[in-house]
């Protein structure tokens, strides 16, 4: 009988504690459930409720389990780049969480799966406001507001990518590239060829004077420059925020200043007779040429002379023309009949081409000697 009272009292023990495990697992289900029962009311304790979680991007409604969107951790995108997947945060409720968007409008090309993963690859650029919704398995809901931007592709210009003249000691040519669309900050870097002596790049632009090419045919204080052009070639990238990359490439031809061929008594003019003895050289391609006098003399009972822009024209031979084209000055002068002019006529050749620096825009003054 022994034998049997303890199988008995162990009988019994197995039934009392199993009969514990099953009630304490009725309770954890019942202290989840949203359901308000009499027990669940609001106690009398003087003990503060807890702070609402706040965030700039997200505005929680309540709700009486205390669900609560905790985070909306979206960041910008670009057009064409694929958008880094976020994850939305959601505390305080009954997993699962089913997302969803609430109102305003994604970006198109994002999507928010239902699991709370914001994907895709934007497509629109714009400025972008919505609300989300989360609902937990009880049926309770809380939304959250964002915003977010979405910024055009990143292009890039290259103006100079066939090549782009440019004039010795010229400051303001060396714009070589353009950047538009993408994220700043922007990152540049020389990616192939070199700088030019003395210059320095700053985005897609060479600042400082464009220096005398390294290599010449002749010594540069040699009458006339020589006819040959020297090439620079160069290529730089620029990185935006989102780490798309865009290369320039870039090719100048370096020119010389303009300059006369000679400089006294370069020829004698000859009435009704188009002369073009004087030629030039260098100065830019553009070919954009204007020949001023700036003094005129004149034999009678000695020379007189005068350098007043106003008295010039008047000390003039008749019928004087001047122009210049293609490395050529013609020069006219329409003395038929009783007309005589013996002086010498002084000129200089100014370059209106384009980046042409101000210091060599002027060649040298030309003497000539005029006989008719």
């Amino acid at each position: 009988m022994r034998g049997g009272s303890t199988v008995l009292a162990l009988l019994s023990g197995l039934a009392i504690f199993a009969g514990a495990a099953c009630t304490s697992s009725t309770n954890d289900v019942a202290s989840n459930s949203p359901e308000t029962t009499p027990s669940a009311s609001p106690s009398p304790s003087p003990s503060p409720s807890p702070s609402p979680v706040t965030s700039p991007s997200t505005a929680p409604t309540p709700s009486t389990s205390g669900l609560a969107v905790t985070s909306i951790p979206v960041h910008n995108g670009e057009v064409g780049v694929g958008y880094l997947a976020v994850t939305l945060g959601a505390a305080n409720g009954s997993a699962p969480y089913t997302w969803s968007v609430d109102s305003g409008t994604l970006p198109p090309g994002l999507a928010l799966s239902t699991d709370g993963v914001i994907t895709g690859n934007n497509t629109t650029t714009g400025q972008y406001a919505f609300s989300v919704k989360v609902a937990d398995s009880t049926g309770a809901t809380a939304t959250g507001s964002t915003k977010m931007t979405v910024f055009p592709a990143l292009t890039v210009g290259a103006p100079c990518a066939k090549f782009c003249d440019v004039g010795v000691g010229c400051t303001t040519c060396g714009r070589f590239g353009t950047v538009s669309g993408g994220a700043g900050p922007y990152t540049y870097k020389l990616v192939g060829g070199s700088i030019p002596s003395g210059m320095t790049m700053s985005g897609f632009n060479l600042r400082g004077p464009w220096p005398f090419p390294p290599i010449l045919n002749q010594p540069v204080d040699t009458v006339g420059p020589p006819l040959t052009r020297a090439l620079y070639t160069l290529s730089a990238s620029v990185t935006d925020d989102f780490g798309v990359t865009k290369t320039v490439s870039a090719n100048f031809l370096e020119f010389y200043p303009i300059r006369l061929t000679c400089t006294v008594d370069c020829n004698s003019i000859q009435s009704n007779v188009v002369n073009t003895d004087l030629t030039y050289v260098g100065g830019s391609p553009d070919d954009l040429v204007t020949v001023q006098v700036v003094k005129a003399c004149y034999t009678n009972s000695g020379q007189v002379c005068t350098s007043d822009p106003k008295l010039i024209p008047s000390y003039l031979p008749p019928g004087w023309t001047v122009t210049a084209n293609n490395g050529v000055v013609s020069i006219y002068v329409n003395c038929s009949g009783n007309c005589f002019f013996d002086g010498d006529i002084f000129i200089e050749l100014v370059d209106h081409g384009s980046c042409v620096a101000p210091a060599y825009a002027v060649s040298q003054v030309a003497d000539i000697f005029v006989q008719v």
